[in-house]
C-alpha cells in the first residue's frame, strides 16, 4: 500500500486577540481505484481573546483572567479496514466440468466497487476556556457535531451470489456524533499545604442518518443511535400453571421467562421487541473522573475516581447458561443451586432445559453504570539536606493501588468489558511499593 499526502497550513494572528489557521490537506491511497484515490480535506479555525477587550476587562476586574472562544470546522478522511488489494481483480482456484472430466482452473474471486472512495469526517466544534481568580480556577468547555458521511462497510449480495464471490465493500451510509466536554479544575496553596482538584465528564449520542445497504431487524435503525438497546421486555418468572394460561400464548412452563406481548397482536415474536434509544449496548453514553492531589511537607496524597454511566447489556454468557449441553459442560455450583425448580421457587435463573430463557429480555438486562476508586498513592520525598550529603538529589518513597473497589449492579465481573461475555478474567487489583532516586 502506498499513501500520498500534500499538506498546507496558514496562521494569522492580530492584537495578540484574533487567531486564524486554516489547514488544506490532499490525500491519496493505493487502496482505492484511480478515479477516487485523491480526498480533499480542508479545515478552519478561529479563536477569539475576549478577555483581552476593554468592554470585558471592566467587568471582570480581579475575577476573569483568561477567556477565549474556539471555533473550528474542518474534515479528515478515512481508508482504514480496505484491504491492499481489495480493489484489485484477484483470482481463485476452482474445478470446472470440460468433456466429462473435471479439471483444475481459475475464476474471479471478488467483486469490485467501482465507486469505492473515502470515508470522510466533517467536525464542528465550539470551545470555550476560561480561568478565575489568577488561573486558580480554570474550565474548558467543548461542544462537537461529527458527521462521518460515505461509511466504509462490507455490504450484501443476493442469496445465488453468496459462496461465489466475496461481496465489495461500498460507502454504505452516514452516522452523527454529537456530545458535550467538560473540564474543570481547582489548583491553590495555603502555607506549606498544596492542592488541586479536577474534574471531567463528556455526554455523547449518535444517530444513524442514512444507510443505502440491507438492514436486517436489530441494533440499527434509521435516525436512532447506533448500537442501540433493543430487547423483548418480560414479566419474569412463571411461578404456576395459572401464571402461564394468563400470559399471552407462548411455550412456557412454570420456571420459564414469561415475555410480554407489547405489540398487542396475541403472539410472541420479534415485533414485540422495545426500543430504548436512550441506552447504548456498546459503550457508554456518559464518562466521568474525579481527581486530587494533596501535598504537604514532602508528603503527598492523589486519588482518582472514575465512572461511566448510559450503557446496558445483557448478563448472559457461559457461566450462567440454563440451556446447556449435557456434554463437555463443566457446570458449577450456581448452576444447580441458582435455577428455578419446584423446591426452588425463589431461584435466581430461570429453569434448567426451558424455553426461550436464553431470549435477550429484560430479566437479563443489567445497568452497566458504575464508579471505581481507580488509583490511589501516597509518596514522601526526603528533605533535601538529609542527602545531599551523599551525593543524591532526592528520593521519594511511594505506594500505589489501582482498582481498588468498583460501585455497579452488574452482576458480570467488569462492567468496563467489552467482546466476548464468557471471558472470565476480571479486572485486576494491583499493589505496588518504589523508590525514585535522583542523582
Amino acid at each position: 500500500e502506498r499513501s500520498r499526502a500534500y499538506i498546507r497550513r496558514a496562521n494569522y494572528s492580530a492584537f495578540e486577540k484574533y487567531l486564524v489557521e486554516v489547514n488544506f490537506s490532499y490525500h491519496g491511497s493505493s487502496t482505492f481505484l484511480p478515479a477516487n484515490r485523491f480526498g480533499f480535506f480542508p479545515s478552519v479555525a478561529v479563536g477569539w481573546r475576549f478577555v483581552d477587550e476593554n468592554f470585558v476587562k471592566g467587568f471582570t476586574k480581579n475575577v476573569l483572567t483568561n477567556g477565549k472562544l474556539r471555533v473550528s470546522y474542518g474534515g479528515l478522511g478515512n481508508n482504514s479496514g480496505v484491504g491492499r488489494y481489495e480493489q484489485q481483480q484477484t483470482l481463485d482456484v476452482s474445478n470446472y466440468m470440460i468433456a466429462n472430466g473435471i479439471i483444475k482452473g481459475l475464476v474471479n474471486k471478488t467483486m469490485i466497487n467501482q465507486d469505492l472512495t473515502w470515508e470522510a469526517t466533517k467536525v464542528l466544534n465550539i470551545g470555550l476556556d476560561l480561568g478565575f481568580f489568577d488561573n486558580r480556577l480554570t474550565a474548558e468547555l467543548d461542544y462537537y457535531d461529527r458527521l462521518t458521511s460515505g461509511m466504509n462497510q462490507s455490504s450484501d449480495l443476493s442469496l445465488i451470489l453468496s459462496g461465489a464471490y466475496n461481496a465489495p465493500r461500498r460507502n454504505i451510509g452516514n452516522l452523527r456524533n454529537r456530545g458535550v466536554e467538560a473540564n474543570f479544575n481547582w489548583s491553590d496553596r495555603v502555607g506549606d499545604f498544596h492542592y488541586s482538584f479536577n474534574l471531567n465528564g463528556s455526554y455523547n449520542r449518535t444517530r444513524l442518518e442514512s444507510w443505502s445497504g440491507y438492514l436486517s431487524p436489530g441494533w440499527i435503525y434509521l435516525d436512532l443511535p447506533y448500537h442501540f438497546l433493543y430487547a423483548y421486555d418480560d414479566m419474569g418468572i412463571a411461578q404456576t400453571w395459572q401464571d402461564v394460561y394468563s400470559a399471552t400464548p407462548q411455550n412456557a412452563s412454570p420456571g420459564d421467562i414469561l415475555r410480554k406481548d407489547l405489540n398487542g397482536d396475541g403472539k410472541i415474536d420479534g415485533n414485540d421487541k422495545k426500543a430504548y434509544p436512550e441506552i447504548q449496548r456498546d459503550r457508554p453514553t456518559t464518562n466521568f473522573s474525579f481527581a486530587t492531589s494533596l501535598a504537604w511537607k514532602g508528603f503527598d496524597l492523589s486519588v482518582l475516581l472514575q465512572g461511566a454511566a448510559g450503557r446496558k447489556d445483557f448478563w448472559l454468557n457461559a457461566y450462567n447458561n440454563v440451556n446447556f449441553s449435557s456434554q463437555r459442560y463443566a457446570s458449577s455450583w450456581s448452576t444447580w443451586e441458582n435455577p428455578w425448580s419446584v423446591e426452588n421457587r425463589d431461584g435466581e435463573w430461570p429453569r434448567l432445559g426451558g424455553n426461550a430463557n436464553r431470549e435477550e429480555t429484560s430479566f437479563w438486562l443489567d445497568n452497566l453504570s458504575y464508579l471505581r476508586l481507580k488509583n490511589l498513592q501516597l509518596g514522601y520525598t526526603v528533605p533535601a539536606f538529609l542527602i545531599k550529603l551523599v551525593g543524591i538529589n532526592s528520593i521519594r518513597v511511594y505506594g500505589s493501588a489501582e482498582n481498588i473497589a468498583t460501585i455497579t449492579s452488574f452482576r458480570g465481573l467488569d462492567p468496563e468489558q467489552t467482546g466476548n461475555k464468557s471471558n472470565a478474567y476480571p479486572l485486576n487489583k494491583s499493589y505496588s511499593v518504589g523508590i525514585n532516586v535522583g542523582f
